[in-house]
């Protein structure tokens, strides 16, 4: 092997290593916080505003993404929220389901966190998991295909 092939390997498999702790961590940090919030208690809510809001992604395109905006009460206290569910808000065209089931005036259970009412989720779900782990794979299939191609091209 030469010298430069090492390096290119080396880079790479850093690389990797870099991604997949950082991949790692925040799907293993976002479901440590969704098995705590299983057990956190529930009260009845209820929907003020639902609606969908244009962002510009990444890429410099648009896509919807839902703004729920709700009311509830703990030990006879109101509180508003406005987390649907732990970790990235989901949008594009998930957005229209979650919209459908948080129609404005709609009753909903709301999570709670027992130490800090005033944080609160609808859902205990998080909803882009699947997304973390797909693109977690993502990264690493195209990092071994470049160390392939450095292997054999």
């Amino acid at each position: 092997m030469n010298s430069d092939l090492v390096i290119n390997l080396g880079a790479i498999g850093f690389i990797f290593l870099l991604f997949n702790g950082i991949f790692l961590a925040v799907i293993f940090a976002a479901q440590n916080d969704t098995s705590a919030m299983k057990k956190w208690p529930t009260t009845v809510g209820s929907i003020l505003m639902s609606t969908l809001e244009s962002r510009r992604t990444s890429n410099g395109s648009h896509a919807q993404y839902p703004v729920v905006l709700y009311s509830y009460h703990v030990n006879g206290r109101s509180y508003e929220g406005n987390r649907i569910a732990p970790g990235p808000l989901v949008g594009g065209t998930g957005a229209a389901g979650i919209m459908a089931r948080y129609a404005s005036g709609s009753a909903v259970t709301v999570h709670y966190n027992p130490k800090d009412p005033s944080d609160a989720t609808l859902e205990v779900k998080m909803a882009a998991s699947f997304w973390l782990w797909f693109a977690l794979i993502l990264v690493d299939v195209v990092l071994a295909l470049i160390a392939l191609f450095n292997v054999f091209g």
